[in-house]
C-alpha cells in the first residue's frame, strides 16, 4: 500500500534508525487486511498474467545464453594439446623400437620350449605394435599442427574440444587413440618380459607380471573415467575405426594405391 509521509497527513509515521519508515494508522482508519483473494487478483492485475521472476533469477540464463555465442580463437591451444602429445608419443616408440628384439636370442633351454617361443614371439610382435602406433600418433600430430598453422581452418569455437571434433575429428581421434594403444600394448610386452627375466622364482614372476598389468589396467581406467568425448576407450576405437575406414574408402581408387594397400594390409 502507497505510504504518505507529509506533515499533512494523518497518518503517523516515524523513522527509525536504520532507515526504515514505520507507519501507524490512527485509531479511525485502522482496517482489516485484505483477503488472500484480493491480493492475488491485484498480482494478476499488475503483472498482466504473467509469471514474476526475480531479477536474480533471470541474470543466469541470461549469462548463459550470451556465453553460449561466444567463440574463441583457439588455435594456440590447439596446436599445444598435438605438441603435448607428441613429445611422449616419440618417446615411448624409441624405447618400444629398442627394446623390440631383445628376447631374441635367449638360453638353449628357452629356445626349446614352446611356451617360452609363444612368448617371446608376442613379446616381440606387441613391442612392433607399440612403435607403429606411437609413430602414427607422432605423424598425425605433426600434419595437424601444420594443418591449424595453415589458416585454412575455421579455429574460433565455444571450447577446444568443439573445435578438435568440429575441424579435425580425425586428428583428435586418431592421436588420443593411438597413444593409449600404443602405451598398453608396451605395458604388456614389458610384462611378458618380467615373466621371462623372473622364471627361475615363479611366484615373484607372476607378481611383477600381475603388478605391470594392475598399472595397465589403472591407467585406462583413469582414462575411461577422465573422457570428455565417446565415452571412453572402447567408444573412441570404435571411432576411429568408422573414421579410418570412410577415409581410407575415399581413397581407395587406382589413382591412389597405398589407400588399397592400407586396405588390403589391414585385411590381412
Amino acid at each position: 500500500f502507497p505510504v504518505c509521509c507529509s506533515t499533512t497527513c494523518s497518518w503517523s509515521c516515524s523513522r527509525l534508525a536504520g532507515g526504515e519508515v514505520v507507519v501507524v494508522a490512527p485509531p479511525s482508519q485502522v482496517v482489516a487486511p485484505p483477503s488472500q483473494s484480493l491480493v492475488h487478483s491485484r498480482l494478476r492485475h499488475r503483472t498482466n498474467s504473467a509469471v514474476m521472476t526475480l531479477p536474480s533469477q533471470r541474470r543466469p540464463a541470461m549469462a548463459r545464453r550470451h556465453a553460449a555465442v561466444v567463440c574463441t580463437d583457439y588455435t594456440t591451444a590447439a596446436v599445444t594439446f598435438f605438441s603435448n602429445v607428441r613429445v611422449p608419443a616419440t618417446l615411448v616408440a624409441a624405447t618400444a623400437i629398442k627394446e623390440a628384439f631383445v628376447l631374441v636370442s635367449v638360453p638353449r633351454d628357452l629356445a626349446a620350449s614352446q611356451g617360452w617361443r609363444i612368448l617371446r614371439r608376442c613379446y616381440t610382435l606387441l613391442m612392433l605394435f607399440s612403435f607403429s602406433e606411437e609413430l602414427s600418433c607422432v605423424f598425425i600430430s605433426t600434419g595437424a599442427m601444420m594443418l591449424l598453422q595453415s589458416g585454412t581452418l575455421d579455429t574460433k569455437a565455444p571450447s577446444l574440444v568443439a573445435l578438435l571434433v568440429r575441424e579435425l575429428e580425425y586428428e583428435y581421434v586418431s592421436v588420443r587413440h593411438h597413444f593409449i594403444t600404443g602405451v598398453l600394448s608396451l605395458m604388456f610386452a614389458q610384462a611378458l618380459r618380467a615373466r621371462q627375466a623372473l622364471r627361475y622364482q615363479p611366484a615373484l614372476a607372476r607378481a611383477a607380471m600381475f603388478a605391470v598389468c594392475s598399472s595397465a589396467a589403472s591407467l585406462l581406467t583413469y582414462s575411461n573415467a577422465r573422457t570428455i568425448t565417446y565415452g571412453g576407450y572402447a567408444g573412441m576405437a570404435l571411432r576411429f575405426c568408422v573414421l579410418h575406414l570412410r577415409l581410407m574408402a575415399s581413397y581407395a581408387r587406382l589413382a591412389h594405391p597405398l589407400a588399397l594397400i592400407g586396405i588390403a594390409s589391414s585385411v590381412v
